[in-house]
């Protein structure tokens, strides 16, 4: 997999360009914050009985 290809795509009237390497990224790092977001929710409100 070539991580340094570029990747167009558009969102509203701009197109954007960025290295799939870097899409791939931004993918995890969002992913990663929503689990973590989900677990400290369901944490909070176990203690909230």
């Amino acid at each position: 997999m070539d991580l340094n290809r570029i990747v167009k795509f558009k969102i509203g009237k701009e197109d954007w360009e960025m290295p799939l390497g870097v899409l791939l990224l931004l993918g995890g790092i969002s992913l990663l914050l929503i689990v973590g977001g989900l677990y400290m929710g369901f944490k909070f409100g176990e203690n909230m009985q």
